[in-house]
């Protein structure tokens, strides 16, 4: 089976399994504990902070290690309303933030959310945020990074630049950046955040950096006091593998994109009314969102399973629910439209051989399905 799905999860990689073997069945004392025991995985826990904190070129004390980035994101948003009285603070978010971000901001702030909305890529125009910062005067703003569904690349360094300057808080969910693109510039953010399982560590465990004080949970004073509650080492030590071996192949990922772009041009000219959402505006190299002309999302995702191919309707979060995400309406894609969308994303250990192998696959079932349509019985209309 090849796998399509990388936007979701990553298939954990070989070392990374092992190292996390290694630390449950050699290292599984509490690191809270004063023995001699508790005190090497303490050590352990340490090194891997600081280890990963220079890959970031932050401070080992704005690093605090959380469930994954939806846990972050939450204790972000939750922080910033602490702060200030009861429906007096206000945010400014974009139109196609991660759930973790918009639906945790609506429970916290309600009607003091501004939205910066996407043109017909996806994309924060620079002008409306710099017109909407001056007018709505927010104690936030969060902007993703690169968005999960389309690969598109948001102007968050820019967006970055222009809160440090005017000392705004901004946070960057760069849960798709981490991993897939260069880390530098991450630390103009005052916060962001990332989860392992999007490059090849475990999943349940990630982070979060930040320059402001953040308090997580209550109870036990772990992590400098911020977030209370026995770490998870395996998972920790297996996310320190999985940065030291994905930031060491980051710089040959990028040239991929050719594998993508030979792969839309065959569906391009396979389907003369596809739509590839983004098309002419910076992606990831890893990321196709497709709006097919025929048959809805899941119908495809099953046909393709069959000949052995495991692509997504789109983010993992949406499907669960049964809903489409907000990502469709923020582009102006009908109710139809976003019923025929379908996300393909590759990561590392994705061979060119299985991007022309989709192509063709995709080729095949689109036979199959009119096939099915047309001895079905069914007039279309």
């Amino acid at each position: 089976m090849a796998y399509f799905d990388n936007n979701s999860t990553t298939r954990p990689i070989a070392e990374v399994l092992d190292a996390m073997y290694l630390a449950s069945e050699q290292n599984w004392a509490n690191p809270s504990s004063p023995h001699l025991a508790g005190t090497r995985v303490r050590a352990l826990i340490e090194k891997a902070r600081e280890e990963i904190a220079e890959y970031l070129t932050v401070s080992p004390s704005q690093l605090t290690f959380t469930s994954g980035a939806t846990e972050s994101n939450n204790a972000i948003l939750s922080s910033v309303a602490n702060r200030h009285p009861i429906n007096s603070g206000n945010i400014l978010i974009s139109a196609i933030e991660h759930p973790s971000i918009s639906e945790t901001a609506q429970f916290y702030f309600g009607e003091n959310i501004h939205t910066l909305p996407v043109n017909s890529d996806g994309i924060v125009e620079l002008a409306e945020f710099e017109k909407q910062l001056e007018q709505k005067q927010p104690d936030l703003v969060a902007l993703i990074a690169v968005h999960n569904e389309t690969g598109v690349i948001q102007p968050w360094q820019e967006v970055a630049q222009i809160c440090k300057d005017q000392e705004v808080w901004f946070h960057c969910d760069a849960t798709q950046w981490v991993g897939k693109l260069d880390h530098a510039g991450l630390n103009k953010c005052t916060s962001f955040s990332f989860s392992a399982h999007k490059f090849g560590g475990p999943r349940g465990v990630g982070g979060l950096v930040s320059s402001m004080p953040i308090s997580f949970i209550k109870g036990g004073g772990q992590q400098m006091e911020t977030r209370g509650g026995t770490e998870n080492f395996p998972g920790i030590e297996g996310m320190r593998i999985a940065w030291g071996l994905m930031s060491s192949r980051i710089s040959s990922l990028s040239s991929r994109e050719v594998w993508r772009d030979r792969f839309e041009d065959y569906l391009s000219n396979q389907f003369s009314e596809l739509k590839i959402i983004g098309k002419g505006v910076p992606r990831l190299w890893n990321t196709t969102l497709l709006c097919l002309p025929e048959f809805d999302n899941l119908s495809w995702v099953s046909k393709l399973d069959k000949f052995g191919y495991t692509v997504s309707t789109g983010s993992a979060c949406s499907t669960a629910r049964d809903q489409p995400s907000t990502l469709s309406g923020a582009i102006g894609l009908s109710n139809q439209e976003s019923r025929r969308l379908l996300r393909v994303s590759s990561y590392s250990d994705t061979p060119e051989l299985d991007w022309m192998g989709l192509a063709e696959a995709f080729k095949d079932a689109s036979l199959e399905l009119f096939s099915e349509r047309e001895n079905s019985g069914i007039i279309k209309l």
